[in-house]
């Protein structure tokens, strides 16, 4: 298991930038790099409930929303994934290791920083290398705006 670190500065404000990350229309913009028509789905956008990260076919990620200060930091801890319906652990049996994905924004005099981390396996970690600076370049602009 890997930490990644990707950081963009944004010409914006932390609000209109939240607004882009967790809109859900918006969302479903910003994260096409990975899978085009990605969504998510949870009860309320609030610590301790559930999330679920899908693709259209409604495969994807399992996760729990860990902490939560709107408009600065976010974090869920991935569980497992869900293929065809079904939730399943990828963690080994002894791993009591958090998988785990934030998102950062700090306020700068002009500008706003933002820091995403995730937490990746060997397997996914090209991916992500390829992916997030793809879609920060993309929460960029839809914040510029």
């Amino acid at each position: 298991m890997k930490t990644l670190t990707f950081k963009i500065t944004i010409n914006s404000n932390p609000e209109k930038i939240w607004k882009t990350l967790w809109d859900k229309e918006s969302y479903t913009e910003w994260t096409k790099p990975f899978t085009e028509g990605c969504y998510y789905e949870t009860e309320s956008f609030t610590v301790g409930n559930e999330i679920k990260f899908l693709s259209p076919s409604g495969d994807g990620m399992l996760s729990k929303i860990s902490s939560l200060q709107p408009n600065d930091f976010v974090a869920f801890e991935h569980l497992g994934m869900i293929m065809n319906g079904e939730k399943s652990s990828f963690k080994a049996e002894n791993d009591n290791h958090q998988y785990l994905e934030t998102y950062q924004l700090i306020q700068n005099e002009n500008s706003v920083a933002l820091t995403a981390k995730v937490d990746t396996l060997e397997p996914w970690e090209e991916t992500m290398n390829t992916s997030f600076p793809r879609a920060l370049e993309i929460i960029k602009k839809l914040s510029e705006q």
